[in-house]
């Protein structure tokens, strides 16, 4: 048992069974017009019948122009108390108390959400938004009341405490900021002046709350982006805060320019933002929340013990695994599902081009009314052939449900693809999702079969009642003369099969082939990256992409877009671009990264004995690690 995470923490009145918090995350789960819906609720009861200590409820805007998405959670109407109170009577009926964050968008919305002009503290645009218009002190005093308004309206539907957002470049963030804050009257100016408005709403909160519930505020301790907040700042705005009524500051970092600071990506170190909450907790005497790949519970504790933070905010962990706390609590870290930090359009990623949340490790996300783990009313026999992503996926959740698993991988190893993933540089975390899934096999009781090639006769052997193929994919080896003889793929330099010479080409700029060039770059090769289409690595998110190619910069690739490969020669590639011929020379090696197609020679010759066959995964259709984790856990859940 860790003892300082596990300790309670009283504050105002409100105690809390450990120091494990929830922070506010969006899921775009409400309805169009920002009412809580059932599918709202069974997402945060299940994080709640986790074990968290306390959970800290999405954005919820004060005013319809605050809404930060489209599908927002609204607390700007008494017409919204009811969802919210039948919300908060489900956490606490499953022993969790429950907060909610109030806040508006300010410029840093769009008029596609709000269907209202964007308003700010000075008229200067977010990158890619609309530029706003600058707030009358009339309007800014009316902000002050719908932060009040709303606040009353979170204590008539029983939360806990509130939590005002003053981070993540919206409203009282961009007021903080000289960089978006160019007012010349007393809202703007020096840091007091700046501080003005986040301290009327605090002040207004307290007072219509009349101090019956904490308030805490969460506080950027750098915005990542020249001009704007940094720490030295930071610190002086707690102080003020803290001076002001503030019960608990909740740490993070980052605008809509510094994404990867809120939400950091592989690339980032665990526990990134410590530093700069040790720096928070040590101007001020409230307790204090730090962010930030906390995933790892030793660390975790080590931040409380160190006197580092007070809680510890596990968000995209508890999206990954809502059973995290319970699991840590009981010793069963080889349990918890771990959280990629990918941030993939499953995750965060979704949330920015307006769907709805999910994860690529739980696909339960957002269905967990629909989706149940139950015992199988029928056990049963099934072979599973494919020990990647979909395979490991279906054997788990079919062991979970009492059906007796024969799991059957050619390799001499679990993990498929995500064993090639976790190669190049920054990719180490994939390799936890490998272990975890290969422990859960051994703990789960499936007979795993290594090293293993499945014919028709060997699975009748088995005498299975289902056989599910999961062979995923193989790489593909475009028609291009030459390919063939004088190019390896990216999956053989990858797994350690090929070799490279000095100069070398990458055909293909997706995100594998991105990937492979960084990996190869690192091994001192000069690397140049061929690619059809007008960019590269789209497939990733913008924040992760971004870092992705400042990194090939400084490594040297050199990427040539739109260009289209016509030959591979042993020392020289061809290619055409915009109609003019030219080549790549001299090469050492070619690397193909030319994507991949299905695996599913099986499919038809199994079909034929009368045995049911399922196909998942990359055998149905090369597609991402979140498809094939999805398909084995439905089918898992449905056999």
């Amino acid at each position: 048992m860790l003892f300082h995470l596990f300790e309670p923490l009283t504050i105002r009145g409100l105690t809390l069974k450990n120091r494990l918090v929830m922070p506010p995350m969006g899921t775009r789960f409400p309805t169009y017009a920002g009412a809580v819906t059932p599918r709202l609720i069974a997402y945060y009861v299940a994080r709640a019948q986790g074990g968290v200590g306390l959970i800290i409820v999405q954005f919820a805007s004060v005013s319809p122009e605050g809404c930060s998405s489209l599908y927002p959670l609204a607390i700007w109407d008494d017409a919204f108390v009811p969802g919210l109170r039948d919300l908060v009577r489900a956490v606490h009926a499953a022993g969790t108390p429950i907060a909610i964050q109030l806040a508006h968008a300010g410029g840093n919305t769009s008029y596609a959400f709000t269907r209202r002009p964007l308003a700010a503290p000075s008229a200067v645009p977010v990158v890619g938004r609309e530029t706003p218009r600058e707030l009358a002190r009339e309007q800014i005093a009316d902000l002050v009341e719908a932060f009040g308004q709303a606040a009353r309206r979170a204590v008539e539907a029983g939360f806990d405490a509130v939590e005002l957002h003053m981070a993540h470049g919206y409203l009282i963030n961009q007021f903080l900021s000289p960089l978006f804050n160019r007012r010349s009257d007393e809202y703007g100016g020096d840091l007091p002046r700046r501080a003005r408005f986040p301290l009327e709403v605090l002040r207004r909160v307290r007072q219509i709350t009349d101090h019956r519930v904490p308030v805490f505020c969460r506080l950027s301790a750098d915005d990542g982006v020249p001009g704007s907040l940094g720490l030295a700042e930071a610190r002086v705005i707690a102080a003020m805060l803290e001076r002001e009524g503030a019960d608990v500051l909740d740490v993070s970092a980052g605008i809509g320019e510094s994404f990867e600071l809120s939400a950091p990506p592989m690339a980032f170190p665990p526990g990134f933002l410590v530093p700069y909450a040790a720096a928070i907790k040590a101007a001020v005497r409230v307790p204090v929340i730090v962010a930030g790949k906390l995933h790892d519970p030793l660390l975790a504790e080590r931040v409380l013990a160190g006197g580092k933070a007070d809680l510890i905010a596990i968000g995209r962990g508890l999206i990954a695994d809502p059973e995290w706390p319970r699991k840590v609590a009981e010793g069963r870290y080889e349990d918890i599902r771990p959280c990629l930090t990918c941030n993939r359009p499953e995750c965060h990623g979704r949330i920015f081009q307006q769907i709805d949340l999910g994860c690529v490790v739980n696909a339960a996300v957002g269905r967990e009314a629909r989706f149940r783990i139950e015992s199988a009313a029928q056990p049963r026999k099934i072979m599973v052939i494919g020990g990647g992503a979909a395979g490991l996926e279906v054997a788990r959740v079919a062991a979970l449900r009492g059906h007796q698993v024969v799991l059957c991988e050619q390799a001499q190893a679990l993990g498929g693809q995500m064993s090639l993933a976790a190669v190049p540089p920054y990719k180490a975390d994939m390799a936890k999702l490998i272990r975890y899934l290969t422990g859960q096999m051994e703990k789960l009781g499936v007979d795993v079969r290594l090293n293993c090639h499945a014919t028709p006769e060997s699975v009748l052997k088995v005498a299975p009642d289902v056989v599910v193929l999961a062979t995923g994919a193989r790489p593909l080896v475009p028609n291009i003369p030459g390919a063939a003889e004088c190019a390896v793929t990216s999956w053989d330099v990858l797994a350690g099969k090929a070799q490279v010479g000095k100069q070398v080409v990458v055909v293909g700029g997706g995100d594998v082939g991105c990937e492979t060039a960084e990996y190869l770059a690192a091994q001192d090769r000069r690397v140049t990256i061929l690619e059809m289409l007008p960019d590269v690595a789209t497939e990733l998110p913008y924040w992760t992409r971004r870092l992705l190619l400042e990194r090939l910069v400084i490594a040297g690739v050199e990427i040539l877009l739109q260009v289209r490969v016509t030959a591979i020669e042993p020392c020289r590639v061809l290619y055409e671009r915009r109609g003019v011929a030219g080549e790549v020379a001299p090469v050492d090696s070619v690397v193909l990264a030319c994507g991949a197609v299905p695996q599913d020679d099986m499919a038809g010759t199994l079909g034929t004995g009368g045995i049911p066959v399922h196909i998942i995964g990359d055998a149905v259709r090369p597609r991402n690690l979140a498809d094939a984790i999805r398909e084995g856990f439905e089918l898992g859940c449905a056999l």
